[in-house]
């Protein structure tokens, strides 16, 4: 019994390497770091142009989790292509990563809607923020806005749409996926038969029968 269960687990990872499309699996990963760096690029660069009316830095920690799930992706289109397990374990990640690109989402629209409000405690939105330095790069934390952050607000605003679009896509291929891989799950060989985690053994082998011995034999 047991061997036709691993010999059942080796079909199974056989068609879900069969069905698994490698190729567009990286080209999501390609897709997810591209903007991955984006919206790490836009973050940083609307924090100097404003740090006032920034988000917690909600943009490096969506970032963050993007990063870990696209550098998980990339073994899904190579040498883990026919691991049902690793594929799950990147799924949970992009789940992940639509929560957190749908809020980067919610509080980049928040801002769109209202510009002026600064979500830092009372002290630093009054006079707090001022005079402050990044990496040697002076943070303006003026109470005036600078047009090019609304522009830039609004890039982000279009990467993370596209972020959670792409998981989406990921999730999409995983169900597929389940699907082709579960639909016929039949394996046979020349002695048993297992369908559907039934047993059926071949009929009892057919003996011949002795010869019959004729009436006029058996009189004398």
């Amino acid at each position: 019994m047991h061997f036709f269960q691993t010999n059942l687990k080796g079909h199974r990872r056989l068609r879900w390497e069969r069905f698994w499309p490698a190729s567009l699996i990286n080209l999501i990963a390609i897709i997810e770091l591209l903007l991955t760096g984006v919206i790490l690029c836009l973050e940083f660069w609307s924090m100097i142009t404003n740090i006032r009316y920034s988000f917690f830095f909600l943009g490096f920690i969506a970032s963050f989790i993007s990063i870990i799930t696209w550098i998980s992706t990339f073994p899904l289109g190579c040498c883990c292509r026919n691991s049902s397990r690793c594929a799950t374990y990147v799924l949970i990640l992009h789940i992940i990563s639509i929560a957190a690109s749908s809020v980067l989402l919610y509080y980049d629209i928040s801002f769109l809607r209202n510009p002026y409000t600064c979500l830092w405690p009372k002290n630093l939105c009054n006079e707090g923020l001022t005079n402050l330095k990044f990496f040697n790069i002076t943070i303006n934390a003026s109470q005036n806005m600078h047009w090019i952050k609304f522009t830039l607000i609004k890039i982000q605003i279009g990467c993370a749409a596209a972020m959670i679009a792409t998981c989406l896509v990921y999730i999409l291929i995983y169900i597929y996926t389940n699907i082709r891989v579960y639909a016929k799950n039949t394996v046979a060989d020349p002695h048993t038969t297992i369908e559907l985690g039934r047993i059926q053994s071949p009929p009892p082998p057919h003996w011949p029968e002795a010869p019959r011995e004729s009436l006029a034999d058996s009189e004398f």
